[in-house]
């Protein structure tokens, strides 16, 4: 199995299609290189055959008008007369025995079994290629003698011939290929730019700004110019589909007030009147009014998230100090602590203040929403700890409790919307599902951050991370 540290799905596409394109392109340079060398190996070859049938023809012809004495006299100067230095000539008698007295090279044989023949053979990394005969002497009224002839041929040519193409393929292959990848590469370069594009806008484009489009250039009717149509059609698509429900939500939100606001002040008109309701009566009015206080709560936290939706909040930024606005969140929430009989502490380090610029009804907002979700999924009798923290850059805002915690599986998804851990029991609680999403939409808007830690059962623990403003005292 290959190495998954090797694979190429972790390389560019345009680097994996240069890759298969030199590969295929050496494959088809070396097939035709070897074909193109073997065959003028092959041609070489045949050309020395032709030449050395060619020269033993000649000899044939010319041995048989001698006598046996001009023979002699023939044999011993035939090599040294010969025109062509990269041919030998010599001779055998009948018993195949060498009868030159000349020095010759070692790999000649000083006998031979007479058959003709041809051969090619390699001495001290030269080739030569030989080819035997038998021939016939002009006789004197006698019968005529026959012997053999042995004629060489030097390959020193042709192999420099052939080590000369080998040496240019060896040249002109690596610089193909070095030219050819730079214009693949340059190639599919240019013809993915169009996909590098439209990742970088896909990245770009989100919820809030669904009406940026991917541009390229109009007039491309190739696959990625139809691609590009089709991506940004389904852009408006669902542009069109997020303004709709954006616009529902916050028409239903503002409809809705009303006649909540209605019932709400029947509801308490009705209540006021408690010597005239029953027991039965004054816990259905009273159930009611829980009811229409926690949909007046989700529609305003609707009607923000609607606001945020569109881009429509502009943060009214002043300088505050982070314990002034924490008291103020204890002393509102304490009433509703009490009810279940929890306590909220504070756990401040011994600093003179905590400043921060940011929008005090967004930050107290924030707060709020993290201790009501607190003192909603803590036990009675529990606690509920706020700490500030000074972390260089950042305050550090901790809402710590002893409740029930939150599973695992389900923090990664609290900060959705209407998400709900545990839906009857949200129910029973009071919550939205809203509540959490507000604040990281708050955090994010003040280009801090929040995190959450919670052990299932044993409680939870929510952190804020707001940018300091510095004090004069940091500038003295």
């Amino acid at each position: 199995m290959m190495n998954s540290n090797l694979s190429y799905k972790k390389f560019p596409l345009k680097i994996n299609l240069t890759i298969w394109y030199m590969l295929i392109l050496l494959i088809v340079l070396l097939f035709f290189s070897a074909v193109i060398y073997f065959n003028l190996k092959t041609q070489l070859e045949t050309e020395a055959r032709n030449i050395l049938q060619l020269e033993v023809n000649n000899l044939k012809n010319e041995l048989a008008n001698l006598t046996q004495a001009e023979f002699n006299t023939y044999s011993n100067q035939a090599d040294r007369y010969y025109n062509d230095p990269d041919i030998e000539v010599f001779f055998y008698n009948q018993a195949g025995k060498l009868e030159s007295d000349l020095e010759i090279n070692p790999f000649i044989p000083e006998r031979i079994n007479g058959k003709p023949r041809y051969n090619i053979i390699e001495y001290q990394g030269q080739k030569w290629s030989f080819m035997i005969d038998s021939y016939q002497l002009k006789g004197n009224n006698i019968q005529p003698k026959a012997g053999y002839l042995m004629v060489i041929y030097s390959l020193k040519k042709e192999q420099l011939m052939l080590k000369k193409l080998l040496l240019t393929m060896l040249i002109i292959i690596p610089l193909t290929l070095l030219l050819a990848s730079g214009g693949g590469y340059f190639l599919s370069n240019r013809a993915l730019t169009a996909i590098d594009i439209i990742s970088a806008t896909a990245e770009k484009i989100s919820q809030s700004n669904l009406s940026k489009r991917i541009e390229i250039a109009q007039h491309r009717e190739d696959e990625i110019g139809r691609l590009v149509k089709t991506l940004n059609n389904l852009l408006a698509r669902l542009e069109n589909s997020f303004y709709r429900q954006k616009q529902f939500n916050a028409d239903v939100s503002h409809e809705l007030r009303t006649p909540i606001s209605v019932i709400k002040a029947h509801v308490d008109d009705a209540l006021e009147l408690d010597q005239h309701l029953t027991t039965e009566q004054k816990n259905i009015f009273l159930t009611i009014k829980n009811q229409v206080d926690q949909m007046n709560s989700m529609i305003s936290q609707m009607l923000i998230l609607a606001r945020a939706d569109d881009n429509n909040v502009k943060l009214d930024k002043e300088k505050f100090d982070l314990i002034i606005v924490i008291a103020a969140v204890i002393e509102e929430m304490n009433l509703q602590a009490a009810e279940k009989d929890i306590k909220i502490e504070s756990n401040f380090k011994q600093q003179s203040e905590f400043l921060v610029k940011a929008d005090l009804s967004l930050i107290t907002q924030l707060l709020l929403n993290l201790v009501d979700n607190a003192i909603k999924y803590t036990r009675s009798g529990g606690k509920i700890k706020i700490s500030l923290t000074d972390l260089n850059n950042y305050y550090k805002i901790s809402v710590i409790d002893n409740g029930i915690g939150i599973k695992d599986t389900d923090l990664n998804n609290i900060f959705k919307r209407f998400y709900r851990v545990d839906k009857s029991r949200s129910r029973q609680y009071g919550g939205t599902g809203l509540g959490l999403s507000i604040c990281k939409w708050i955090v994010d808007m003040h280009g801090g951050e929040i995190t959450v830690k919670s052990n299932w059962g044993s409680g939870t623990e929510f952190s804020v991370f707001l940018l300091k403003e510095k004090s004069s005292s940091d500038f003295n």
